[in-house]
């Protein structure tokens, strides 16, 4: 899957807005660097790349084989998906798709300060987990984790195995609003790859893609 075989690869970065109102959303603090950064390494060693990418995300480099579509809420990512999953070979899901919701969308015009306010949420959809369970054979799903150090093997294994996914990059807290990352990919086979320590994220992104032959050789 390098420059000499590329592949048609789908990214997702940034984070959903999930609206309460006509001005406020329940969202995250992901800037989508790392996904973007995907993205045109991608594009540079010869893939076509699709990027999704959310809201009041970093704002991507252009490269002619790098085509980018904004998403807003999760339901919007999830649609964009199940619409592009088909004619693409790979997916990484490197977006930061809120848990949850406001029940029953949005409420019209905007809340008021001091207006008595109850808001219920609802899970949203496991969106990869579907796009998994739907995969063909010449399909590949990568997702990420982002949990804390002490926790962070055994949750990505957990989350990798409960969403079958092809394999699972692990990330510590630490790397939200860093310039570096250290981190670890879970192969759904077993093996476990490790990237240099504390590189910067561009190195790192770079470093994925030239390793994805190897992330998904026994998938």
């Amino acid at each position: 899957m390098n420059a000499t075989n590329p592949s048609r690869i789908l990214i997702t970065a940034g984070a959903t807005h999930e609206s309460m109102d006509l001005v406020r959303f329940i969202g995250n603090k992901s800037s989508g660097q790392v996904g973007v950064l995907l993205g045109l390494a991608a594009a540079k060693y010869g893939h076509d790349v699709t990027l999704l990418l959310g809201p009041d995300s970093v704002t991507p480099t252009s490269h002619p084989r790098l085509t980018t579509i904004p998403f807003t809420s999760a339901r919007d990512l999830s649609a964009k998906l199940h619409e592009l999953w088909p004619s693409h070979r790979i997916l990484i899901m490197a977006a930061a798709v809120a848990d949850f919701t406001p029940k029953g969308g949005q409420t019209e015009g905007k809340i008021r300060r001091g207006d008595p306010i109850s808001l219920e949420i609802a899970p949203t959809k496991d969106i990869v987990a579907g796009l998994a369970k739907e995969a063909r054979a010449d399909q590949h799903v990568i997702c990420f984790a982002l949990e804390e150090s002490e926790v962070l093997e055994e949750a990505a294994i957990e989350k990798m195995k409960r969403k079958k996914v092809d394999a699972i990059v692990a990330n510590p807290f630490e790397t939200m609003n860093a310039k570096t990352i250290t981190a670890q990919i879970f192969c759904n086979d077993g093996r476990r790859l490790s990237p240099p320590k504390d590189i910067p994220k561009s190195h790192f992104a770079t470093w994925l893609i030239e390793h994805l032959d190897d992330i998904l050789s026994a998938t």
